[in-house]
């Protein structure tokens, strides 16, 4: 992101109740960040408080509207918290740059490492509930094809179309354009899509020994419910099972995960098998982002490309039928 100016800062805090010089840096500001955040005391309560730079406020405030309706619901994310003047974002400019502002709860707990993710059954079990609960209230919310009211495809079409033009190639562009025929195959409705985290990897979730809790939404779109089950394993894929940048190798790791993951989210919403049997598809559907989005770390690792490079020429076979 651009640099932040203290001024900006300030004048955002303001808004919030909150000093800019009493705000504690606690992560993001670099230049591949896409905001910052501190934290904050107010009226005794310690808070997140986070700066972004957007170039599409109507998005932003969609997503964030859908946070705070999530929030609403009892489920346990990061809603943003209204201001005094009843907004749950302010906004600033710099020239052409613009900010905005939320203020949310700080949640305590750390982010689960892949160890965790093999050996602690409940907090897996946990997270799939959280997740149901999730994709429970999305088939409520009003909004469920496409996040911006001015643009009529889904929204997984929107977002394939922006990581066309981020292509570094033309082998990459037409694995896009493929994606996207794949992906409209699918059966689309209330039960399958709607409003997503669409970010729902370990470093997104919070964890104690009692609680669990979903944060950053700054990716949220509408999407296949099945994007946000196949996301929660990309930490083993990378490290632990092969997946990402290799072929799996310790597949029963993967089909233990699913059998806790599963059995949690289906005490909070039912996603018919069909869609296990897809979770491959949208495996190829992360690789591929993150390929296009992580072009700066490749080029500077020529041996991750070219293992990222070959896994999407010819991607491994991903199972996870349960008995």
């Amino acid at each position: 992101m651009k640099p932040l100016k203290e001024a900006i800062r300030d004048e955002l805090a303001n808004r919030f109740g909150l000093e800019g010089t009493a705000l504690v840096f606690l992560a993001g500001g670099r230049e591949d960040s896409d905001g910052v955040v501190f934290t904050a005391n107010k009226d005794g309560r310690k808070l997140v408080f986070k700066i972004s730079q957007a170039s599409d406020e109507e998005h932003v405030k969609n997503v964030l509207e859908f946070a705070h309706y999530l929030g609403s619901c009892g489920i346990r994310i990061s809603s943003p918290i209204k201001n005094e003047s009843g907004n749950i974002y302010e906004t600033a400019k710099d020239g052409d740059t613009l900010y905005i502002a939320t203020l949310m709860e700080y949640i305590e707990g750390a982010n689960p490492d892949v160890s965790e993710l093999q050996n602690n059954p409940k907090l897996v079990y946990d997270w799939g509930r959280l997740t149901g609960k999730m994709h429970k209230a999305a088939k409520k919310y009003p909004v469920w094809k496409n996040v911006c009211e001015s643009d009529e495809r889904f929204g997984f079409e929107a977002e394939i179309d922006s990581f066309i033009k981020m292509a570094p190639n033309d082998f990459i562009k037409s694995k896009w354009l493929e994606m996207k025929e794949r992906m409209r195959a699918l059966p689309i409705n209330r039960d399958t899509y709607g409003f997503i985290h669409n970010d729902n990897h370990q470093m997104n979730i919070i964890a104690t020994e009692k609680d669990i809790a979903v944060i950053d939404f700054d990716c949220a779109e509408c999407h296949f419910f099945a994007t946000d089950i196949l996301l929660p394993v990309q930490g083993l894929l990378f490290d632990v099972t092969g997946g990402m940048m290799s072929p799996i190798t310790k597949p029963d790791v993967l089909k233990e995960f699913y059998r806790h993951f599963l059995e949690g989210y289906r005490t909070e919403n039912d996603l018919d098998d069909f869609w296990l049997g897809q979770l491959g598809v949208f495996l190829e559907y992360r690789r591929l982002l993150l390929y296009t989005v992580l072009q700066g770390w490749l080029t500077n690792d020529k041996g991750a490309e070219e293992a990222f490079l070959n896994m999407i020429e010819k991607p491994c076979v991903l199972s996870v039928e349960m008995e």
